[in-house]
């Protein structure tokens, strides 16, 4: 019935409508910072007052594609949408000057036109200070801002509350990881533990399972840092578990990675460095080294130099 339902179905409110009783959802929960209960009910019922762009989000704060569905595009929408790839393409080039007009043009474009183009424009800006050599904490400052457009309680309360986009996923990790990358551990823990009580209480949601194991790999590697290796282990051997049946490779190849290198620290600590015990450990690093091979990672020369260092293993390939 879903399946038919994301190829079938035209009506945009009636499709949103659907997932949302499928996974019972409230309309107040489901909305909440991107547009009003009214407005939904109103988009629910076949009215169209709102652009494409917020249609997008909550039909990813579902879990789903607009790509499943036909949106009719206004001319508004299709201008939108322009500037946005436009702006995107921009900094991707790292043309700053004109991904500044081009941002100036689309908040002349969208002023007031709701809360993710405000967040659109705050990330972009984020980006280009980035570009620029800004300082770091001026660039997370700015995603805080860009995602307490739509989750106004991020920096305050647990995010649980909320079913969040892909974008606005993608936002808190990119907080975390450049909070990570300028050490600040408390911070970064406060959100990493926000990020997995997330997924975990909204596990129903298939593209959570999905995330958690890109989650997982970033976890992992701060707390090993931090010489929490229970904890580490723990988030690997769940991101492995959750990774099944999952057609991305790179982060399975990570997580063994990190599990091998935390197994190996733990057993020599522990004094339990045994033929037995080195060999589990040399089959761990074989997956990922085999594994981020296959993906073309760069972590790959590490892992054979360790492995033959390590454990006198020669690649015979």
């Amino acid at each position: 019935m879903l399946r038919e339902m994301e190829v079938d179905n035209n009506n945009i409110g009636t499709a949103i409508q659907y997932f949302r009783e499928t996974y019972h959802i409230s309309q107040s929960r489901l909305c909440k910072g991107i547009c009003s209960v009214a407005t939904l009910s109103r988009i629910e019922a076949g009215e169209r007052d709102v652009d494409s762009f917020i249609l997008e989000m909550l039909l990813e704060r579902l879990g789903k594609v607009a790509n499943q569905f036909e949106l009719i595009l206004t001319d508004f929408d299709y201008e939108a949408y322009q500037y946005r790839t436009e702006i995107n393409n921009r900094i991707k080039d790292k043309d700053i000057e004109a991904a500044y007009e081009l941002i100036q043009k689309y908040s002349d474009l969208t002023n007031d036109k709701g809360s993710p183009h405000r967040q659109f424009i705050m990330v972009s800006q984020a980006l280009l200070n980035e570009l620029e050599g800004g300082k770091p904490e001026t660039t997370i400052d700015l995603l805080m801002k860009a995602i307490s457009c739509t989750v106004p309680d991020f920096n305050i309360n647990e995010i649980t509350d909320y079913f969040l986009s892909k974008s606005e996923f993608n936002i808190i990790i990119d907080i975390l990881q450049r909070m990570i990358s300028i050490g600040m551990n408390d911070s970064a823990h406060k959100v990493l533990n926000q990020v997995i009580g997330y997924l975990y209480w909204h596990s129903q949601m298939e593209q959570n399972n999905r995330l958690y194991p890109k989650v997982a790999v970033i976890a992992a590697r701060f707390y090993m840092e931090q010489k929490q290796l229970d904890k580490a282990l723990d988030i690997c051997n769940l991101g492995i578990q959750m990774h099944k049946g999952y057609y991305k490779m790179e982060s399975i190849g990570e997580l063994f990675y990190i599990k091998a290198q935390i197994t190996e620290i733990k057993l020599k600590s522990e004094g339990k460095w045994k033929e037995s015990k080195k060999k589990e450990c040399l089959k761990m690093y074989l997956q990922a080294y085999y594994t981020l091979k296959f993906c073309g990672d760069s972590d790959v020369g590490k892992i054979k130099k360790h492995l033959e260092e390590e454990y006198q293993w020669e690649d015979i390939d």
